[in-house]
């Protein structure tokens, strides 16, 4: 079941961002999973990297990196656990970036990480010294951009979906709103059909 919704997050936050964008790299581990991937994301007309790295900060290096060689700019890296994040947020991101008004676009999370990256071009070294999946990467980062005088742009707070609690909120929200529902139908579907299991958890 708990892969059964990872599909469905990946599949909403696929859709939504290429209503936004017509270019979607899909970067996945392990060499195996693109089959798996392919057979959720039909119908996507989708570009694929392997991440070879251990490291999310290398892995994050490595596929904006790979956009770079693509020609793509600015890049925008979001992850697949945030189902009901408004386009608008990604919209802002691209808009500030491709106006030269940033160099860096990141989008906290009430964890203290990061929902979303954005560079207006690809830069080397801003991904080192972090420690990962804490309460520290994402001010950890903006020192890193600070020594790299990098301009910060700052999105609005947003939540992914990591433990049991955070699922609850997202299945509140869906339940109460239409804007989220019609952001993550895919995610909305499995959710109302599992909620009297996930009342009973509770």
């Amino acid at each position: 079941e708990a892969a059964a919704l990872a599909a469905c997050f990946a599949r909403d936050m696929v859709t939504g961002v290429r209503r936004i964008v017509p270019n979607v790299i899909v970067a996945y581990a392990p060499p195996d999973g693109r089959a798996a991937l392919e057979a959720i994301l039909i119908n996507e007309n989708l570009l694929w990297l392997e991440q070879r790295d251990e490291d999310l900060g290398a892995r994050l290096e490595a596929v904006t990196a790979h956009a770079a060689s693509l020609g793509f700019a600015p890049i925008i890296v979001v992850g697949s656990d945030s189902p009901t994040l408004p386009a608008s947020s990604i919209e802002s991101a691209i808009n500030s970036l491709s106006a030269g008004e940033s160099d860096l676009a990141l989008g906290p999370t009430e964890d203290g990480g990061y929902y979303l990256v954005g560079l207006r071009r690809c830069v080397s070294n801003l991904f080192q010294n972090i420690a990962w999946s804490t309460p520290l990467a994402y001010q950890q980062t903006v020192r890193n951009a600070a020594h790299l005088n990098l301009r910060v742009l700052e999105l609005p707070r947003w939540y992914d979906v990591d433990t049991f609690p955070d699922l609850l909120r997202l299945r509140d929200e869906i339940l109460t709103s239409e804007e989220a529902r019609a952001q993550a139908p895919a995610t909305s579907q499995w959710l109302q059909a599992h909620d009297s299991q996930l009342s009973t958890l509770t």
